[in-house]
């Protein structure tokens, strides 16, 4: 092997490196990617008014959502999300509004699905959940908040 065989090697690896380190700590994969979100979850129940909510962070990391309050009450863990819209719009006093919406389902061993949607409209987030057995709605719930401040 002469001087040239190993310079192009171990360019070729070091590229290589460089660019498996910036795809685990580079930018966000989609906008919702590396955000956190602080919301109060209100259970929903019919011809009954809202109980009081309870407050709950969702964080979306690596295509995947984790919220504390379905952990503790129904187990569930990280939790594949879909992006189905990412969008921007100009409003009436020119700023430039960003707007996500994102699906995130997971069925468990006992056949009931968890359905959740959200909305994210700059730092806000909206959206409902709805926990289903054989079809069946068992639970709903609806929650708002804003994005959790970043530590510098």
């Amino acid at each position: 092997m002469n001087l040239k065989h190993i310079f192009i090697s171990a360019t070729v690896v070091a590229a290589g490196l460089l660019t498996i380190n910036a795809a685990f700590k580079g930018e966000p994969k989609d906008g919702l990617d590396k955000r956190k979100f602080i919301v109060t979850m209100t259970e929903i129940k019919e011809n009954s008014p809202p109980k009081k909510g309870v407050e709950d962070e969702l964080e979306f990391k690596g295509g995947k959502m984790f919220s504390n309050f379905l952990y503790e009450k129904l187990e569930y863990k990280w939790i594949k999300y879909e992006l189905k819209k990412d969008s921007a719009y100009t409003d009436e006093q020119e700023n430039e509004v960003h707007i996500l919406e994102a699906e995130i389902s997971t069925t468990d061993d006992t056949d009931q699905t968890m359905l959740m949607t959200c909305s994210v409209e700059d730092y806000d987030i909206r959206g409902e959940i709805k926990i289903t057995k054989k079809d069946k709605l068992k639970k709903r719930y609806e929650f708002s908040g804003k994005e959790k401040a970043k530590k510098k």
